[in-house]
């Protein structure tokens, strides 16, 4: 993707920043002149990409840290205010993806997930949105996913549920912080190609890039430009909608 600059002075936290499509989110918004502020659970992995973006001469902070905890979240917070200023958006790319049958899928199993994919979200937004509403400035952008629309392909019940709260969190926080000149909205990934198909054969790739109306997989770049655009005010009219980057499957 070419260096736009759509994003040019903007302060935006990203959380999964060190995943297969986070990585390429924060490379993406950094490119188009965002101030990245980096959260993942890995400190090895947040200091690395925080050292690739600054020594490229992007503007990067971060910090290792569960996302679904307030108390982190908001420290998080008023750190990135402190050194790279207001936040003007927030990508809550945070997330878990585990496929179990559902008869096998324990109580642990749901509420990890429910935590890693919903509660991530909801307390990355409320942290930051408020302060975005006194401002009445701000864009924050969810995960969700063709599971949570559609219902889970590969069996996993539990995160199709996950991802299909995050929905529904997304469109209802629409409609409180919209009046304020808040957007939310999500992106829903159809199948992308990232590490979490290493363990694919070409042949089981092929299979599910198969159902997508372009017969290939998604490349974490097009998501990444889904961000920008529902972050940048090209999307000033856009709110409670879920952007499908899907390649047209299950349509």
């Amino acid at each position: 993707m070419n260096d736009t600059h759509l994003l040019e002075g903007m302060t935006v936290i990203l959380t999964g920043a060190t995943g297969g499509i986070g990585r390429r989110i924060a490379s993406v918004l950094a490119d188009s002149g965002a101030r990245l502020a980096l959260a993942d659970l890995e400190r090895d992995a947040v200091e690395e990409l925080t050292e690739e973006l600054t020594a490229a001469g992007r503007s990067a902070i971060g910090d290792a840290f569960d996302a679904a905890k307030s108390d982190d979240f908001d420290a998080f917070h008023r750190r990135t205010r402190n050194e790279l200023g207001e936040v003007d958006g927030l990508v809550n790319c945070a997330g878990h993806w585990q496929p179990k049958p559902f008869a096998e899928i324990s109580p642990h199993d749901l509420t990890r997930m429910m935590t890693d994919n919903l509660t991530t979200a909801f307390v990355g937004c409320q942290s930051v949105v408020p302060a975005m509403i006194v401002r009445r400035r701000g864009s924050v952008v969810n995960f969700a996913s063709t599971a949570g629309e559609y219902g889970s392909i590969t069996p996993g019940a539990h995160y199709a549920a996950a991802k299909g709260a995050v929905i529904g969190l997304t469109k209802s926080l629409a409609r409180e912080a919209s009046p304020h000149n808040v957007r939310i909205n999500a992106v829903s990934p159809g199948p992308i190609d990232t590490f979490a198909l290493g363990a694919a054969t070409p042949q089981q790739k092929a299979d599910v890039g198969a159902r997508t109306l372009f017969g290939r997989l998604g490349e974490p770049d097009e998501i990444a430009a889904g961000c920008v655009y529902l972050l940048s005010s090209m999307s000033s009219f856009v709110t409670g909608h879920i952007l499908r980057i899907n390649g047209g499957s299950l349509l």
